[in-house]
């Protein structure tokens, strides 16, 4: 079977079940889609082309979502996550990003199953200091690539409704994205002149995928919606723990 053809039937269904799925955990697109990408590009071009792809999925759900936003958490924490996605990307350089990955996710799980326990755990920071979560979530971001989970786990001890969570992560996502996608596009920008038609098709089924994940959002309870996150997170955090992605 010709390659092309594979990209489209692998590519485009992973894309649409991802983008159902990550609408209700608010992370995930870019940490699937990439490794998957990377099964038919070099890393370095999966990464771009996992990356434009996750900014037109969070667009879509703007789109969806705008009136929902809730400018006050963006502003608190989506600047000091800007600060730390830099720093993150500059101290990249220098440390070991697989340790640091090992112990991002372990953090994740013991988190995530301490707050889904019946023991009611509460791991909160005091909000006079609470913006030091925004930084970190920047911070892990610019270092390993996966600050979408810690954005979650932070954004949900505010309270917030479920589409005020989904959309203001998007936009959080959307910032960053903007500032990493022409760094990429730089050195990488053939590859998406010669891959355009694949990723309009891939990008439209991330879109599709939204959609139908917001028709399906009323009907989950908020409890059940913060455990999809819970449980997200706590695989997630498995999977960077044990250095499987």
């Amino acid at each position: 079977m010709d390659l092309i053809v594979i990209q489209y039937l692998v590519l485009v269904p992973v894309t649409l079940a991802t983008s159902i799925i990550t609408l209700f955990t608010g992370f995930g697109v870019g940490t699937i889609m990439m490794p998957v990408m990377a099964l038919f590009f070099d890393v370095k071009v999966a990464i771009f082309l996992a990356a434009i792809v996750h900014f037109f999925n969070n667009v879509s759900r703007l789109a969806l979502y705008r009136s929902e936003i809730n400018w006050q958490i963006i502003k608190r924490f989506g600047v000091v996550s800007i600060i730390g996605a830099f720093v993150g990307s500059f101290a990249q350089i220098y440390l070991d990003s697989n340790w640091l990955k090992t112990g991002v996710g372990l953090f994740l799980v013991i988190y995530s199953i301490l707050t889904l326990s019946p023991g009611k755990v509460n791991l909160q920071l005091p909000r006079s200091i609470d913006f030091i979560g925004g930084f970190l979530s920047g911070l892990v971001g610019g270092l390993i690539g996966n600050q979408g989970a810690i954005r979650s786990v932070y954004l949900l001890r505010y309270g917030l409704q479920k589409q005020e969570l989904v959309v203001s992560a998007a936009l959080i996502a959307v910032i960053i994205d903007s500032t990493r996608i022409p760094v990429y596009a730089y050195s990488n920008f053939q590859y998406l002149q010669d891959n355009i038609l694949l990723l309009s098709t891939v990008v439209a089924s991330a879109i599709l995928g939204t959609v139908v994940g917001s028709r399906l959002l009323p009907k989950v309870s908020y409890d059940l919606f913060k455990r999809i996150i819970l449980i997200g997170v706590l695989i997630l955090g498995t999977l960077m723990m044990f250095r499987i992605i």
